[in-house]
């Protein structure tokens, strides 16, 4: 995640106004680690899927607008996979060539290139470019093979995708002014496989002379009867479950220094197989951690 807010402070009753508060020029690098766990139970087999990931990046404020919206570029600096799966232990970092692996030849594609982003004071993304031009310079020169790597890129790195990157991380907050233990609610659609709605309920647990900290807690459900295709058979998904985090902002740079999140799902996913219809239970469970680095 990367979160970037300010607090401006009204003295008189101790009060915050969180919103952004970023000046032309300003740089910073983030690095995110997302561990997961995802299991599926196929009659008496469990297959296990482990997976960490390390994905850096910079963000650069290039513009700020009369109305206070932010022009940013997004810069991927590094991408480090490491997958066990099925007996195999897989591993790739951009910074290390020993561990070139074909298999995540898209992610290492992905070092120097950019995507744009523009975003309210408030923290709403409102457009998101450059993700298509990104996909047809990573899809390369080889027509033969051209089609189906732009196919898979777009499943991975299409513009709503993107925005679920980072959109997630940019915190929508209240017009109100806030203090300790005012809360609010957003609510965000991610469309993945599956659609999944979720609810992020936000309570502010402390003001200090230096941080403002945040408590997290979100509940997570797919949308009844929605099905999609994976692997050439039609699915639906019947997922529920729920997260927590904290979130600590400085309140001088209006940066979030770090964030946690840990999630759980559960529920079963149904396919079609030649008419024979075949419930997988599965279960997610991953935990998230951003900071800010050197």
């Amino acid at each position: 995640m990367v979160l970037l807010v300010t607090a401006t402070f009204s003295f008189a009753a101790n009060e915050v106004d969180l919103k952004f508060n970023l000046k032309k020029g300003d740089v910073t690098k983030y690095r995110t680690s997302i561990d997961m766990t995802t299991s599926q139970t196929m009659g008496e087999m469990v297959q296990t899927v482990e997976m960490n990931q390390i994905f850096e990046y910079t963000i650069d404020v290039k513009d700020i607008a009369s109305n206070g919206n932010f022009s940013t570029q997004i810069t991927y600096t590094r991408v480090a996979i490491n997958m066990v799966a099925g007996g195999m232990d897989m591993a790739f970092d951009s910074d290390d060539e020993s561990t070139a692996n074909p298999q995540f030849s898209s992610f290492g594609a992905l070092i120097g290139k950019s995507i744009n982003a523009t975003f309210t004071p408030k923290g709403k993304i409102i457009e998101l470019d450059g993700v298509d031009a990104m996909i047809n310079e990573l899809a390369g020169d080889n027509e033969a093979i051209r089609t189906q790597v732009e196919q898979n890129l777009t499943q991975s790195f299409d513009d709503e995708k993107m925005k679920q990157m980072f959109g997630g991380s940019f915190i929508e907050y209240p017009a109100k002014l806030v203090k300790v233990g005012t809360k609010w609610t957003e609510n965000q659609t991610i469309n993945n496989q599956f659609t999944l709605n979720v609810i992020n309920n936000y309570v502010v647990k402390g003001v200090d002379a230096d941080f403002v900290n945040l408590d997290v807690t979100s509940t997570l459900a797919t949308t009844p009867g929605n099905k999609s295709e994976m692997q050439g058979m039609e699915v639906s998904f019947n997922l529920f479950g729920t997260q927590s985090g904290t979130i600590k902002v400085d309140k001088k740079s209006g940066k979030v220094v770090e964030s946690t999140v840990n999630q759980n799902i559960s529920g079963n996913l149904s396919a079609d197989m030649g008419g024979q219809n075949m419930d997988i239970p599965m279960t997610v469970a991953s935990k998230s951690a951003t900071k800010i680095i050197k």
